[in-house]
């Protein structure tokens, strides 16, 4: 394997190149929620653009937004691997200012085809920037302090989803109140690309401060084919414990993605506006963010396994409570709750042990295909929702299907990830195996 640039370690969490990270992927996880908060809620059940998809049309968004992602993660990894990290945000972040002044003139033109394509452009640039901003964490900061920087980011992340959840929602009501004739009018029109352009801009402002990183593989080959990077990959992956963890990580985007599709129709299920469900979404990044610093703090190499299985086996309950509770709006927040804490305990073991088996050279086409390994089972957990729908089955009820599914990951983790708990030192040893 060719020896890679060294990576720049900072002696302390808190420095300037991780805070400047930290903002940029808030405002990206904001911008992305925007967008798509705002479609699933026109989309949805007794919304303006129901009748363009039809009934689970959710779920045709979420399989949409998941194909660049699939197709370009890998891709993005290979280019995070040969390229400065740093320079390649700045990029994408200007590439982001041009996506969303076309978003924000379909959303005004009340064009659903037109919005539904400039999400998919957004989901094309975070599909490349997925594996630079996680990758980037263990150039940033030291090996000892990726755990927390993981706790820290996501907890920001789930702020972030939050903040761009409960402006859809409101964005949403409001850029609905003003169709006149099956189309928007007047200034509500514009609220929707108003509400993108403050997280796009400051994300891009806030990327500008992050310091200048070498590239880790300059000389890696140009490949413009993804799914030979994704073979090759998986097969090196397989050699170690790096295939098991991130199928484990992966699967906690199949839920998500079932869990954030089955919530705009609970604006229908309990009686309440867009806005309202947006808290409920809120609740639950609120929790995700609570438990994803706990479990930072808390964990260690030892408690990898444990605290996976132990966070799946919270997941399956919470989703067999949620898939049989009543019409009750408190009784779902509570719940929803509960689901995103544990969803933190299940997360952040499975993210550090990813971050730091790669090793430095190919970390970038590591996360890359876990990256696109993780949207692949949110495609499938698309599909699944939209094929239930159309099956008749309540929304809140496919809670119960994501029940069984992580009970069955509860066991299947405990007993794949425990033979790969290793001590810090073993983890190292054992990443730079992979090249």
């Amino acid at each position: 394997m060719m020896a890679s640039t060294p990576t720049i370690h900072a002696q302390s969490l808190w420095n300037r190149g991780f805070i400047s990270l930290l903002f940029t992927q808030f405002f990206e996880a904001a911008s992305d929620n925007i967008i798509k908060g705002v479609i699933l809620f026109a989309v949805a059940t007794g919304a303006p653009w129901e009748s363009v998809l039809g009934k689970g049309g959710n779920g045709i968004i979420g399989i949409i937004f998941t194909i660049p992602f699939i197709l370009l993660s890998a891709w993005g990894g290979r280019i995070a691997d040969r390229k400065s990290k740093s320079k390649l945000t700045v990029t994408l972040k200007a590439i982001s200012l041009v996506v969303c002044a076309l978003c924000a003139i379909e959303f005004a033109r009340g064009s659903a085809i037109g919005s539904i394509a400039a999400l998919v452009a957004f989901a094309t640039v975070s599909a490349f920037f997925g594996p630079v901003k996680y990758g980037m964490i263990a150039e940033l900061v030291g090996r000892e302090k990726i755990a927390r920087a993981n706790g820290v980011i996501n907890m920001a992340t789930n702020v972030a989803v939050i903040t761009g959840t409960l402006v859809a929602g409101i964005v949403a009501m409001k850029w609905k109140m003003g169709f006149v004739d099956g189309y928007p009018s007047g200034a509500s029109a514009w609220w929707p690309g108003g509400a993108m352009a403050v997280a796009v801009v400051l994300g891009f402002l806030t990327c500008l401060t992050l310091p200048k990183l070498p590239p880790q593989n300059p000389t890696l080959p140009i490949n413009f084919n993804p799914f030979s990077t994704y073979s090759s990959m998986l097969r090196e992956m397989s050699k170690g414990p790096l295939l098991a963890v991130a199928g484990a990580w992966s699967y906690f985007y199949f839920l998500a993605a079932v869990a954030l599709l089955i919530l705009p129709d609970y604006s229908s299920f309990l009686g309440v506006t867009d806005d309202e469900t947006a808290y409920l979404m809120g609740a639950v990044g609120i929790a995700i963010g609570v438990g994803c610093v706990s479990a930072a703090y808390l964990d260690t190499p030892a408690r990898h396994a444990k605290f996976v299985s132990l966070g799946a086996l919270g997941l399956a309950i919470a989703c067999g409570l949620l898939g049989v509770a009543p019409p009750s709006y408190a009784t779902t927040a509570l719940l929803l709750s509960l689901l995103g804490l544990t969803a933190g305990f299940y997360i952040i073991p499975l993210q550090s042990m990813l971050q730091s088996l790669a090793p430095d050279s190919s970390r970038g086409r590591v996360l890359g295909t876990a990256n696109g390994l993780s949207f692949t089972l949110g495609l499938v957990g698309s599909g699944m929702f939209y094929l239930l729908r159309q099956a008749d089955m309540p929304s809140n009820r496919v809670f119960l299907v994501l029940s069984g599914l992580s009970l069955v990951m509860a066991v299947v983790t405990y007993s794949w990830l425990k033979r790969f708990s290793p001590s810090a030192s073993v983890e190292r040893e054992a990443g730079s195996d992979v090249v």
